[in-house]
């Protein structure tokens, strides 16, 4: 029961950062330009608590339903105009494009600094220790054992899972060489991995060398980068995350059968975030900045009604020299609504679904706030297929 409440609080309050950071881009940008913002909300739907008015006259609010969030700016759209200095309406194209913008920018902002912190202050690595070996695969049949580990592959040193791993995908059909620490003795083997297929987080097969062996969970390091790398690290892994949500969005407009099967939501994340909880803080905050990598990616999707959509109206008001007519924005916006309605309704589909045939060994996840890929993904691998070298 106690695990559950915690697990509960985590997921809230990881909602409410990622949500927070979010608004808070629009909100800054907002009052830089010196547009009225009315209200800011954490959550939709019904106020639950008040938590007062500034200066300013913005009232702060947490409302019902804890999947989103709003700030309410004087003058939104030219309908509701009344002429006056500090509506939205009112600013040139570009300062109101650039509020819009902030929310997801600033969510960018976030995943790239947690995940520059964990990198800086130490992020969990699997080391290259067996944990299984499969029955009837190369590695069995060239004597490797649970307990081995690899210290090199062909003359070069392995300190990492992932080193062998993505060596060992790349040789299909060569023989390798492999120098084994086993009971305090180096052992030389020699084998050759076999030409097979795994699936790949987007639910394709790809073909990879495999030997059949799979790592020590309970075996890894903190590792530690240092500044440039760090930040590097953290680069990298935020272009890495916005290509994945990019191609898991493609494959599932395309019809894609796994990645539609791997569609999660809110359930999905609170799966997430509470084995996330267990690993450590580290890991929790990898999960969150992918998860807000991820929001932002989304959330500049062209669909009306979404960050995007609204920066598409801007360029052909831009482009124009017009504003976009009020009966063309409202049926462009009621019509990415309900595009969005059915996206929840399907992914609330699949949560429940799922969770009459949990998969206890794995957790697959697009979303569509997140695209995260999996828990091993942010941390540390579980045995999943596409983990298997």
């Amino acid at each position: 029961m106690l695990s559950t409440l915690l697990n509960l609080i985590v997921f809230l309050i990881s909602l409410g950062v990622l949500i927070l950071v979010h608004e808070l881009g629009h909100f800054l940008f907002a009052r830089l330009f010196g547009v009225k913002v009315k209200r800011f909300s954490i959550g939709f739907g019904k106020v639950l608590l008040r938590l007062g008015v500034d200066k300013k006259g913005t009232e702060y609010v947490v409302s019902a339903i804890p999947l989103g969030g709003f700030v309410e700016m004087e003058g939104e759209s030219y309908a509701d105009s009344k002429g006056l200095p500090g509506e939205f309406v009112s600013k040139p194209v570009w300062q109101r494009a650039l509020i819009v913008s902030a929310g997801p920018l600033v969510n960018y902002l976030t995943g790239f600094l947690l995940l520059f912190w964990v990198y800086l202050s130490g992020a969990p690595e699997l080391l290259p220790i067996i944990g299984k070996v499969l029955d009837g695969s190369s590695a069995q049949k060239a004597g490797i054992m649970a307990g081995d580990r690899i210290l090199a592959i062909d003359g070069h040193r392995i300190d990492l899972w992932d080193e062998l791993s993505g060596y060992i995908r790349g040789r299909a059909g060569k023989q390798v060489s492999l120098l084994i620490l086993r009971d305090n003795k180096e052992v030389t083997i020699r084998l050759v991995p076999q030409e097979g297929k795994i699936r790949n987080i987007f639910g394709q097969d790809e073909k990879v060398g495999l030997i059949g062996v799979m790592p020590d969970m309970s075996a890894y390091n903190t590792v530690r980068f240092p500044f440039l790398k760090a930040a590097e690290k953290a680069v990298m892994r935020v272009r890495q995350t916005t290509v994945m949500v990019l191609r898991s969005i493609y494959l599932l407009i395309s019809g894609n059968k796994q990645i539609r099967e791997a569609v999660a939501g809110p359930i999905g994340i609170y799966e997430v975030t509470s084995k996330a909880r267990v690993l450590g803080i580290n890991v929790l905050l990898m999960v969150l900045a992918t998860l807000s990598i991820s929001l932002a990616v989304f959330n500049l999707l062209p669909i009306p009604v979404l960050d995007g959509g609204h920066l598409v109206f801007f360029a052909l008001e831009a482009l124009l020299g017009r504003p976009v007519p009020d009966r063309f924005y409202d049926y462009l916006s009621k019509a990415g609504l309900s595009l969005l309605i059915l996206l929840m309704a399907f992914v609330f589909y699949n949560d429940i679904r799922k969770l009459r045939h949990r998969n206890s060994s794995a957790i697959g996840l697009i979303t569509t706030m997140n695209g995260i890929n999996s828990i091993n993904d942010v941390f540390i691998n579980e045995g999943f297929e596409e983990n298997i070298p």
